[in-house]
């Protein structure tokens, strides 16, 4: 029993080393034998064709992954300068539509300008054209803020009016802005003619948009429709600049007809005007032009 067991435990090693031994000759053997033999149909040995059938599909898994590394990239790198394009091409669009804006402005303002200077022929004395910025409109009291000031060569009892006709005068100066008195002011009034009829009147607003014409006796022949317009009598408007039409004629039984007067101007829709040199006599008098009464 002593000399058994030691036996058992050198032997048993032993054969398996002889095994495992004897198994790597033979596989030694088969590829020494497969790099020796031609493969059939193609060139080469067989143990070329064979390491090339196993590594394959290693190859193309390895490819594949490559392909799609490589893909994987390219798309990410297009991405960013897509990215990239597209922020620039919105910058670029946002600074075109800010110039197309400026430019559009410009051009309107341009054409309003032309326009109003184009019809100011039968305007005397212009000055230029400037924008109506505001018109207030308080308890009758009916005035506007004109973009242009004395840079411009406005000054106090300055006459504006549009190509539709008369609008008020300035009564206030400043650089580039100026407030003028509307002409429907309950406080305002201009010399006024008949044109059919060349009668002399006085035109006062209402403070309520409208305008009435004063001083016309009863035995005149004036009637609706008819044309008044500025009769240079009042030291402040110059002759000849369109008031309005005629609108009602009623006898109230006084001395002097009852006339309302539409105005020519669209005192609503004022957006730019010409502002017309002043009077001489509205600077020899401005306590006349303070109180803008003839």
């Amino acid at each position: 029993m002593r000399f058994s067991t030691p036996q058992v435990e050198v032997i048993g090693p032993r054969r398996r080393r002889g095994g495992m031994v004897l198994a790597s000759v033979l596989v030694f053997c088969i590829l020494i034998l497969s790099a020796q033999a031609p493969a059939r149909g193609r060139r080469g040995s067989v143990l070329q064709s064979w390491i090339l059938s196993a590594a394959a599909p290693v190859a193309t898994a390895v490819s594949s992954l490559s392909r799609s590394i490589s893909g994987g990239i390219d798309w990410l790198e297009q991405l960013f300068a897509a990215r990239s394009e597209n922020a620039g091409l919105r910058r670029d669009l946002a600074r075109r539509d800010r110039e197309l804006f400026q430019l559009r402005a410009r051009l309107a303002q341009r054409i309003e300008g032309e326009r109003l200077l184009a019809a100011s022929a039968s305007v005397p004395k212009v000055l230029g054209a400037a924008a109506v910025l505001l018109v207030e409109n308080r308890a009758g009291l009916q005035s506007a803020v004109v973009g242009a000031g004395s840079a411009q060569g406005v000054q106090p009892g300055s006459p504006i009016a549009v190509p539709q006709g008369l609008v008020g005068r300035v009564i206030t100066v400043g650089r580039s802005v100026c407030r003028a008195q509307l002409l429907i002011d309950a406080s305002a009034a201009a010399g006024a003619r008949i044109v059919r009829t060349g009668e002399l009147g006085v035109v006062r607003g209402d403070g309520r948009g409208g305008l009435r014409l004063n001083n016309v006796a009863t035995t005149s022949t004036v009637r609706p429709g008819d044309l008044l317009e500025s009769a240079g009598i009042d030291g402040i408007y110059p002759r000849g600049v369109v008031i309005g039409r005629v609108a009602r004629v009623s006898r109230s039984g006084n001395l002097f007809l009852d006339i309302r007067v539409s105005p020519g101007a669209p005192f609503s829709q004022l957006t730019d005007v010409l502002v017309l040199a002043p009077s001489p006599a509205a600077a020899e008098g401005p306590e006349g032009v303070r109180s803008g009464r003839p």
